[in-house]
């Protein structure tokens, strides 16, 4: 009798649980609850990314490369990124779907080598990893990254983003740190319909419409981008742009002009600056073998300076650089060309964790001047780039001379590095004419004598901006390309985040700041503690069962004996 009462009670203190979970899943299943109990809380998405996912009307299809035998480092990419895009379909209503697939499975040689160009052609790029198999080593070829379908049209995004010098392990901890901006990325240029317009100044000898079509083209996936003459146009027209970009100018500018730059800022606009100071180019090099700079005289010194920055008149050696094809013989009548490392062409490397900079390849500066910034107090100033610690700033005029680069350069001489190269500016900035009579006499011409907050950046070098072009054909080739060593650099996703950190308001561009630390396993010990801790993960979990069961079973020994 005692033991049909204890059966009874047991078997109602289970339906018991069983109804209480029932009712808390029902109570609980309209509220929509995440915990992220990680540190640096990867697995949430920012305000930003929310409201973009948000935003996803009709099916979003990804289809995504990272299926198949990988190294541990890209399985460990691909299962971030299941996990980010799983995130991004709960805030998408279910509208996000993806699927992971080996787009080389049972694929012969040529039958890789088609769907390497047909992936190439849409914009993702393939890279070889090596992998271990059977003590033997193998070379494959893997494609990360994924296409986004919506609404008929394809979005590609690459996933892998390496630094030069870098170790695979921090090359995929940046990719992982980068996931929420790329996917959130690919989102804003599905979704938003309209943009904010930028301009490109064009009547003081800037850059040519063909020298920034890289730059333009990938503008206009999120903004208006028109080229507009400042000196045609009046003070107020400026203020319908969220930026202005002002691309190598070689004429002066007028007063007249300058105020309208000065109350553009003073009115909240955002202007990138990509001033040179020095007259220097590769093509007056094509007559002669050396050229003597000249400063140009853009009378934008004391505009600049009121805003806290100065470009000085030299021009930066860099012992980190971009190398150029020199002719080193003639070989049967056909001239034979080198690349030798071309000193006057700095190659800065991101060396602060600023949003706009953060884990960006290298950008390649050509004939580049140092920055000073000023003491004014209210005005911060952060250092995007720098030239390498083994450079110098040689002062106008310089002589650049091609054979420059058939000379082994002495390192004591570059000692003076770490120049600036790029810089930010937020905070409140005061009009340059602020003091001067007559200014606001005119009530057609508004103005003010400063602003409490606002923000711009400035680089000392317009070819930050210039793509290549083959004058042939008219081919243009992607900004930062170099077309001589087929080497790509950070050029556009540098210029790209200077104008989303300055023009765009959502809060996307922080994202880019976000950190994952990497714990990962030291390999010496796990190699000579390898044997315990298998004994440890293997024989303990047994040993507690056996022992868990003796106890019990001697305990119901006892209590049923008595």
């Amino acid at each position: 009798m005692k033991k049909r009462s204890l059966k009874i009670q047991s078997i109602t203190e289970l339906l018991l649980v069983l109804v209480l979970l029932v009712l808390i899943n029902l109570i609980f299943s309209g509220i929509f609850l995440r915990v992220d109990l990680t540190k640096e809380k990867r697995y949430s998405l920012s305000e930003a990314s929310k409201n973009l996912a948000s935003k996803v009307d009709d099916v979003l299809f990804v289809k995504v490369y990272l299926e198949g035998d990988f190294p541990s480092g890209f399985k460990r990419l691909s299962k971030s990124t299941k996990e980010m895009l799983d995130e991004f379909r709960v805030y998408s209503n279910g509208n996000l779907q993806y699927e992971f697939i080996d787009p080389f499975a049972d694929a012969n040689n040529k039958k890789t080598n088609e769907i390497v160009e047909e992936l190439s052609s849409k914009g993702l790029q393939p890279t070889s990893v090596q992998i271990k198999k059977d003590d033997e080593m193998s070379q494959k070829i893997i494609v990360p990254g994924a296409i986004f379908y919506y609404k008929g049209r394809e979005f590609s995004m690459n996933m892998l983003k390496g630094q030069f010098g870098a170790n695979p392990e921090d090359v995929i901890n940046s990719s992982i740190e980068l996931l929420e901006y790329e996917i959130a990325n690919v989102l804003r240029k599905a979704t938003e319909k309209s943009g904010k317009k930028i301009a490109f100044l064009e009547d003081h000898g800037e850059l040519e419409r063909w020298d920034v079509a890289d730059a333009v083209a990938e503008l206009e996936q999120y903004y208006e981008v028109k080229r507009i003459p400042i000196s045609a146009i009046p003070p107020q027209t400026l203020n319908e742009y969220a930026g202005v970009v002002i691309a190598k100018p070689t004429l002066p500018f007028s007063e007249f002009d300058k105020f309208k730059l000065d109350q553009y800022v003073m009115n909240g606009g955002k202007i990138l600056w990509l001033i040179d100071s020095q007259i220097a180019d590769m093509d007056s090099l094509n007559k002669e073998s050396y050229f003597m700079s000249a400063g140009y005289d853009l009378k934008l010194d004391d505009l600049l300076f009121r805003y806290g920055v100065r470009v000085n008149a030299n021009l930066v050696q860099d012992i980190q650089c971009e190398a150029i094809p020199i002719l080193s013989s003639v070989k049967n009548g056909a001239p034979q060309q080198k690349l030798l490392p071309w000193l006057f062409f700095p190659v800065a490397a991101p060396m602060d964790n600023h949003a706009i900079v953060k884990n960006i390849d290298h950008v390649w500066f050509q004939f580049a001047s140092t920055i000073d910034t000023t003491a004014g107090q209210k005005i911060k100033k952060t250092v995007l780039l720098r030239s390498s610690p083994y450079s110098r700033a040689v002062p106008s005029p310089a002589r650049v001379d091609l054979n420059m680069a058939r000379v082994n350069p002495d390192p004591t001489l570059f000692t003076r590095g770490g120049a600036p190269l790029a810089v930010l500016l937020e905070g409140e900035f005061n009009s340059i004419f602020q003091y001067r009579m007559g200014v606001s006499t005119d009530p057609a011409l508004p103005y003010k004598s400063k602003i409490d907050h606002n923000k711009m950046i400035v680089i000392s070098d317009g070819e930050v901006i210039r793509n290549q072009r083959k004058k042939s054909t008219g081919e243009v080739f992607p900004l930062g390309y170099n077309r001589y060593t087929n080497q790509q650099f950070g050029n556009k996703r540098f210029i790209l985040n200077c104008i989303d950190y300055l023009c765009d308001d959502s809060g996307l561009i922080e994202v880019r700041g976000k950190e994952i630390t990497l714990r990962l396993l030291n390999k010496a010990k796990v190699k000579k503690e390898k044997l315990q801790w298998q004994l440890v993960n293997m024989v303990l979990p047994v040993a507690l069962v056996l022992l868990f069961g003796f106890i019990n079973g001697f305990v119901r020994k006892r209590k049923y004996t008595c």
